[in-house]
C-alpha cells in the first residue's frame, strides 16, 4: 500500500492535485498566515529535508513521443511510519492555515520511476487515484 497526501490545489505541470510538500511551501510563504504557523510549517519541512531523501528532478520526467513530460508523483510506502506520522502533523498545521489536505491510498500507483526506503515516485495510470476529496 502507498499513501499520498493531496490538497485541492492543482499542479499545472502534471495535472494532478498537489502533494503535501507543495501545499506546505504555499502556506509557509503566505504572509497572511500567522508567523507561528509559518514557523511550525518551516520546522516540519526542515525535518523532512533532513530525513527524507529527495529524488533528482529528472526522476519525475517521462519521455513520450520524443518530448520529456513531468508526470511522476510521490507516494509514501506504508511501512514508512515515522514519515507518515510527521506528514499527518504537517497536514494538521496546513489545516490551521485553511489548506485542507486529504490522504489517498493505493496498491497500484502506476509505473514506479524511483524508490527508496520511504517513498516512491510513480507515473500514474488511468486507475491511479490522484484527485483531492
Amino acid at each position: 500500500m502507498y499513501l499520498r497526501f493531496v490538497s485541492p490545489l492543482r499542479s499545472s505541470v502534471c495535472g494532478v492535485n498537489m502533494g503535501i510538500f507543495q501545499s506546505a511551501f504555499e502556506c509557509r510563504d503566505e504572509p497572511l498566515h500567522p508567523e507561528f504557523l509559518r514557523e511550525a510549517i518551516r520546522e516540519e519541512i526542515d525535518w523532512f529535508k533532513k530525513h527524507l531523501p529527495s529524488p533528482d528532478e529528472s526522476v519525475f520526467q517521462v519521455k513520450s513521443r520524443g518530448h520529456m513530460h513531468s508526470l511522476g508523483i510521490c507516494w509514501f510506502k506504508s511501512k514508512a511510519s515515522e514519515m507518515i506520522s510527521r506528514a499527518f502533523s504537517l497536514r494538521a498545521l496546513l489545516g490551521e492555515c485553511g489548506m485542507q489536505v486529504t490522504t489517498i491510498g493505493t496498491d497500484n500507483p502506476g509505473q514506479i520511476l524511483y524508490a527508496d526506503d520511504f517513498q516512491i515516485v510513480a507515473k500514474p495510470i488511468a486507475t491511479t487515484p490522484t484527485q483531492w476529496g
